[in-house]
């Protein structure tokens, strides 16, 4: 059994193994695809700690003030 949220409502739902429509296995994280029992979309979720690190690091680049800015005034 799986804990997801769905992105479409917004609820969390408890999701059967048998919902797991694919595993995928890439070198920074493992994605599964699974159909949500809320709308019946297949959504992707994936996990892993080089997916979390390379996560924080897009966010925190991102955050630096001043850095938006400069990359929006054209050149």
């Amino acid at each position: 059994m799986l804990l997801i949220t769905c992105p479409v409502t917004r609820t969390d739902e408890l999701v059967a193994d048998r919902r797991i429509r694919s595993v995928t296995d890439h070198p920074t994280h493992i994605a599964l695809h699974v159909q949500c029992p809320a709308c019946g979309a297949v959504h992707a979720y994936r996990t892993g700690r080089r997916w979390e690190t390379a996560r924080t690091r897009v966010t925190d680049r991102a955050a630096v003030p001043g850095r938006a800015a400069r990359a929006s005034v054209p050149a």
